[in-house]
């Protein structure tokens, strides 16, 4: 509706992206951490360094708003984890914003199918709810075949 900007754009200001912002990501993690910690009724989460490094080089289309939805999922997916790494970010994150091998380009097959198989599990337990033995079902895998992987494979298990 175009009568609604008008509504709305009585008073203008630009607020720029976050992906021109990076500075401004440890504050927000941290406060995220804390803010859903305390939402979820659990103790205060911590973030390394490489994670916060991960975030930052990732290009954050969905702001702020992507932001806090990446860290409540990591919150939600590792009930007693308290120190998140960047293996516990999610794929697109990690992908776009982690690897130190440019997307697309990896210097051995075994990079290649790592990668491929470790996005692939994320996105099986993602849409499982991180529930491991259904996820294991919907890979056709026995559970501690998949248990073994995800631990290969640098995947935290929601206990």
């Amino acid at each position: 509706r175009e009568d609604l900007f008008y509504r709305l754009n009585v008073i203008p200001f630009f607020v720029p992206p976050l992906r021109e912002r990076k500075e401004d990501i440890p504050l927000f993690t941290r406060h995220f951490l804390k803010e859903l910690a305390a939402t979820y009724g659990r103790r205060p989460r911590e973030i390394t360094d490489d994670a916060v490094d991960v975030l930052m080089r990732y290009s954050w289309p969905g702001n702020v708003r992507e932001l806090r939805n990446v860290i409540e999922r990591i919150v939600i997916m590792n009930p007693t984890t308290t120190r998140f790494d960047a293996k516990h970010l999610p794929p697109l994150v990690y992908r776009d914003g982690g690897r130190r091998v440019p997307k697309g380009e990896f210097s051995t097959l075994h990079q290649a199918r790592d990668a491929y198989e470790r996005d692939y599990i994320l996105k099986k337990l993602d849409e499982t709810h991180g529930n491991v033995t259904r996820a294991a079902e919907v890979l056709g895998l026995e559970r501690s075949h998949l248990y073994r992987k995800m631990k290969a494979l640098g995947i935290a298990a929601k206990e």
